[in-house]
Parts: structure tokens; C-alpha cells; sequence
């Protein structure tokens, strides 16, 4: 298997994780504005945001580099038949 390969899936699937999850952090602080200002103070708002952001990164990276195992040993397996 292509390490290097492997790799820059990981990390390009995790840019793309981290833009979603930054996305649906902003949408989940408009959405509940109210409730969030009444309830939690400024560190737990920029929290919010922070959390997504990490579990996209990290959901991507690994969707990422699980796709790209499975492409490679899918080419190899055929190689081999």
C-alpha cells in the first residue's frame, strides 16, 4: 500500500470534514441564538463552533484514508486475480 497516498486522502477528506463542520457549527449557533445567550457564556459559545470543527476534521481524516485502503486493496486483489 501507497502510505503517502493514503495520507493525502486522509488530510484533503479532513479539509473538506473541517469546512462542514464548520458550517453546521455557525448554523447551530444562529439557529438557537436565544437559548445559547441565555444560558451559556461567550467560552461555551466559541466551544460550539470549536467541537465541530475537530469532530469534522477527524471524521473526514479517517473516511478518508478507510476510503483510500479499500480503493488500493480493491487494485491489488484485482491485480492478483
Amino acid at each position: 500500500m501507497n502510505i503517502k497516498l493514503i495520507l493525502a486522502s486522509g488530510v484533503m477528506a479532513a479539509l473538506i470534514g473541517t469546512m462542514i463542520g464548520y458550517g453546521i457549527g455557525r448554523i447551530k449557533l444562529l439557529r438557537g441564538t436565544s437559548q445559547i445567550n441565555s444560558y451559556y457564556s461567550q467560552y461555551y459559545k466559541n466551544l460550539y463552533s470549536r467541537n465541530y470543527l475537530w469532530i469534522g476534521a477527524g471524521a473526514g481524516l479517517a473516511i478518508g484514508m478507510g476510503q483510500e485502503c479499500v480503493r488500493q486493496m480493491k487494485q491489488q486483489n484485482d491485480k492478483e486475480s
